[in-house]
């Protein structure tokens, strides 16, 4: 039983001392009972000297280390309240007994704490624990990094081993590449260059999985983690690139530095020392370009497409310095409808060719490969290497073996137009319209630029997707036009159609139109009344028909309405039928803004797929 002390004394203590009192009347009956009131005394009175005095003198009593590890080392009660106190050293958050435990250690000698937590990792039977306690031991003690780093780097490969073959991501292998190499790397210890190789890939390897594939949100800036490690590693192996990864991250810097050691060093391309930095620190590199562009592109709010898009003559000096300035890309223009244009892709491509620069680079470039697994990072990088390349032939073989989706459909229905394969391109289009997705998007303005080559990142939406899909169409049925002997009616009815997408894009191209029907004298398009709705298209039939306009003679009757038994052909002489067809235009703009364009023209190329391919050039 507790020493009862009377009421009366207890009103003449101060709060402080009441509770002071208090936990020295537990000490010696329940521990756990006196650290609450100590833990209470010191939350109300943290800046009380008795406080702080009883603490340490507390701890001084119950872990008198040295001669209770002496003459008890097997007892329980011991180990139970070391591993209590070790426990609540490793934790980044504490509560107040935590944060009690952990003030009091404090207190007690460094030496009796070295030994404390050599001690205690040392009885540890989890090897888990072991290796942590080891940590802790590094880190509160640096300069026993030397001794015990090795030894703790040694444990947690065989740890892994045996525990978690073949799984990249695990507790052992967070600890080396976390933990234990920042570490080693800050330390002076000497390490094995092959030991330091190995180890640079293992956390190579888990940041790459980790990154790929996160458990949790732990590992807080894994990539600048990552850098740390390619540094602190570069630097025990000697690399000269090492202090790259000491830069805040800029990957048009980034990708300067590499290629400038590249040039530097361009006679010792083949040996070890040089190319297995530029190998190593190349990698790193790329995959988080690679990472950031993907992170970019694909994103919870929109995604986006790769696909060839569409260049056009540069004729006036001022369009030839701007083409200059865009082109910066080996010829290839990059663009998108978003705030990022893609360059990423182009920083890609450089550093790939980069460490495929000669015969001895690419081959250990596929061992590294190999070893650090890199084809689900490649898989995708490498269609899109092909498709900026313009390796249109090999881009379909690589799509054929993807899995079937509306972005390679309209990434085969691409390479299909710019291979001249017509027919196989409106089979692609054709799938890619039938799965449009359900967000609206708007029209783009990028689809041509003035430039050689032009890769465009389309937005996954049904305009953008419908728009691109019917300037492939427009593009491929518009060479028609040059053909001799001139263009049929059929074709020149589909191109009015797809041109509304993105009125007045092509504007231009209904004056070359118009000059044709006005050449011909009349225009028969049986599908008008049921797709063309443009104000404007409308007008301009419209006036070509009017005599000032040169009277053309119009069949545009779909069977249907006050035109279901009258061809429009005459040269406006009768006046009746003047006004059916002034009345049947009127009624085709009024469906414009109404008729949802996006669906007509979905419509349009699904149900009219005979007739588009007949205006098609098959080869």
């Amino acid at each position: 039983m507790l020493e009862k002390t009377s009421n009366a004394d207890n009103n003449q203590l101060s709060k402080e001392d009441y509770l002071i009192m208090r936990a020295k009347d537990a000490l010696p009956i329940d521990i756990y009972t006196a650290k609450s009131w100590l833990i209470t005394a010191r939350s109300l009175f943290p800046h009380s000297a008795k406080v702080q005095n009883l603490i340490i003198d507390i701890f001084g009593k119950i872990y008198n280390v040295t001669n209770r590890f002496q003459n008890f080392p097997d007892d329980r009660d011991i180990w139970k309240e070391i591993e209590m106190v070790t426990a609540c050293l490793r934790l980044e958050q504490c509560d107040a007994e935590a944060e009690f435990l952990c003030q009091m250690f404090q207190h007690i000698p460094q030496e009796l704490q070295h030994r404390l937590l050599i001690m205690t990792a040392d009885h540890s039977e989890d090897t888990m624990e072991h290796c942590k306690l080891l940590l802790l031991l590094l880190r509160k003690f640096p300069q026993t990094i030397a001794t015990h780093g090795p030894r703790l780097v040694e444990t947690l490969l065989t740890a892994e081993k045996h525990s978690h073959p073949g799984r990249t991501v695990n507790g052992y292998r967070k600890l080396l590449a976390c933990d234990a190499l920042p570490l080693l790397g800050t330390a002076q210890v000497e390490l094995n260059p092959r030991l330091s190789l190995r180890l640079l890939c293992k956390a190579v390897e888990f940041y790459l999985a980790y990154v790929q594939q996160p458990q949790d949100n732990q590992i807080q800036n894994p990539w600048d983690r990552l850098f740390q490690v390619v540094e602190l590693i570069g630097k025990k192996l000697g690399w000269e690139l090492s202090n790259l990864f000491s830069m805040a991250w800029n990957r048009e810097a980034y990708c300067e530095r590499l290629h400038q050691y590249a040039i530097a060093h361009s006679g010792n391309l083949c040996e070890e020392l040089t190319v297995r930095q530029l190998l190593m620190c190349s990698t790193a590199v790329l995959l988080r370009i690679l990472n950031e562009h993907n992170t970019l592109i694909n994103n919870d709010e929109i995604m986006y497409c790769l696909v060839e898009a569409f260049g056009e003559c540069i004729h006036t000096p001022t369009e030839k310095l701007k083409k200059r300035k865009r082109e910066d890309n080996g010829g290839i223009v990059l663009t998108s409808d978003g705030d990022y244009s893609g360059n990423g892709l182009a920083l890609a491509v450089k550093l790939w060719d980069l460490l495929h620069s000669n015969d001895y680079l690419q081959r250990e470039i596929g061992k590294l490969n190999q070893q650090l697994r890199l084809d689900s990072w490649l898989n995708s990088f490498l269609t899109d290497l092909t498709m900026y390349k313009g390796l249109h032939h090999e881009v379909l073989t690589r799509l054929s073996q993807e899995a079937v989706s509306l972005s390679v459909h309209l990434r085969l229905a691409s390479t299909c137009f710019f291979l001249k394969d017509y027919k196989g391109m409106l089979e692609y289009i054709v799938l890619a319209v039938t799965a449009l997705p359900s967000t609206c998007g708007k029209v783009s303005h990028n689809l041509t630029v003035p430039c050689g080559r032009h890769l465009h990142y389309l937005t996954l939406a049904r305009f953008p997707v419908i728009q691109y899909c019917c300037r492939l169409l427009f593009l491929a049925i518009k060479e028609n036009f040059s053909l001799p002997g001139g263009v049929g009616d059929l074709a020149i009815g589909h191109a009015l159609v797809l041109m509304q997408i993105d009125w007045p894009q092509e504007a231009s191209t209904l004056s070359i139109i118009t000059e044709r029907i006005i050449n011909r004298g009349t225009f028969s398009y049986p599908l008008f009344q049921a797709y063309i709705i443009c104000v404007d298209i409308l007008e301009e039939l419209t006036y070509l028909w009017t005599e000032h306009g040169g009277g053309i003679s119009l069949d545009i009757a779909t069977g249907s309405g006050v035109l279901q038994n009258r061809r429009i052909t005459t040269r406006g002489a009768d006046k009746g039928v003047r006004e059916e067809v002034k009345q049947a235009m009127r009624r085709q703009a009024a469906r414009d803004g109404i008729d949802p364009l996006d669906e007509l023209l979905q419509k349009f190329i699904i149900n009219e797929k005979a007739a588009i391919l007949h205006s098609l050039i098959i080869q």
